[in-house]
């Protein structure tokens, strides 16, 4: 069941451009897949265009192996070329686990180009026209070269994702280290996500009065705020609010509750 389901995940529409190794720019070659895999065996179409005027359809074949898929062209349907060649392809890609891009290269280059593809519901065409739309390719390629996952990828990203609070030392707003890479996880996935912003939520443990509290989980809010603008969250995508003492999430009878009180919360809005 699960090598079903698998296969499944990766049928469908995919699309992307090629890229150069040396100088990180896209080439004119722009690429889209409409595949199926049973038991292993790929089949579909791919459509490539060139120098935004040349456009080629092929009928493909492959086979997937865990995350490792080799294409080959067999068979040319269409061609905006006046004479057809002869010339079919082969290729080896590997699916990205972590940010979920299919990224390979055509067997043969010498150029150090790879192709990066995502998958993307659209309609597979054949016909001889290149792409009006392609404002998907600059956006892609930013978020590619930004470190950012693919958009479904993305999607799965959120859905499985869980807060955890960042915790103080005692009368303390500074962020211990250990907290960074926690931190930058958050930062990720709002810049995943355009219509996300955060709420950031400081809280302290009972000592102290209750106005130097509120100033106290303030600034440990504050703190939490200047480490995302630092690493290029925008500020007007992060809310803050600060509670003081007043929402403890464990008794201040204890020390080890006292701990758990001197945080900083966060909520998606």
């Amino acid at each position: 069941m699960q090598t079903i389901l698998a296969q499944a995940k990766f049928s469908g529409t995919w699309k992307g451009f090629e890229i150069s190794d040396s100088t990180n720019n896209t080439s004119d070659e722009v690429y889209f897949m409409d595949i199926i895999i049973i038991n292993g065996l790929l089949e579909g179409k791919m459509r490539v265009e060139e120098d935004q005027k040349i456009v080629k359809v092929f009928d493909i074949k492959g086979t997937k192996k865990h995350i490792d898929f080799k294409i080959n062209q067999k068979r040319i349907l269409h061609s905006s070329l006046k004479q057809k060649t002869s010339t079919f392809n082969a290729y080896s890609f590997i699916y990205n686990l972590d940010r979920g891009y299919l990224e390979g290269f055509k067997q043969g280059d010498t150029l150090n180009r790879r192709i990066i593809l995502y998958q993307s519901k659209f309609d597979f065409s054949t016909r001889m026209r290149p792409s009006k739309n392609k404002s998907w390719i600059s956006s892609l390629m930013r978020d590619y070269h930004s470190g950012l996952s693919a958009p479904l990828k993305r999607i799965e990203e959120l859905k499985n994702f869980s807060f955890e609070p960042i915790y103080f030392d005692y009368d303390k707003f500074n962020i211990k280290e250990e907290y960074h890479s926690q931190l930058n996880e958050i930062k990720k996935i709002i810049l995943s996500h355009s219509d996300l912003r955060i709420l950031v939520i400081g809280h302290t443990d009972s000592d102290g009065s209750n106005a130097y509290n509120d100033v106290l989980s303030k600034k440990r809010a504050e703190s939490i705020i200047k480490f995302f603008t630092s690493k290029g969250l925008r500020r007007d995508r992060i809310v803050i609010d600060f509670k003081g003492e007043k929402d403890p999430a464990d008794s201040n009878a204890t020390a080890e509750g006292k701990s758990k009180n001197r945080r900083v919360d966060f909520k998606f809005i």
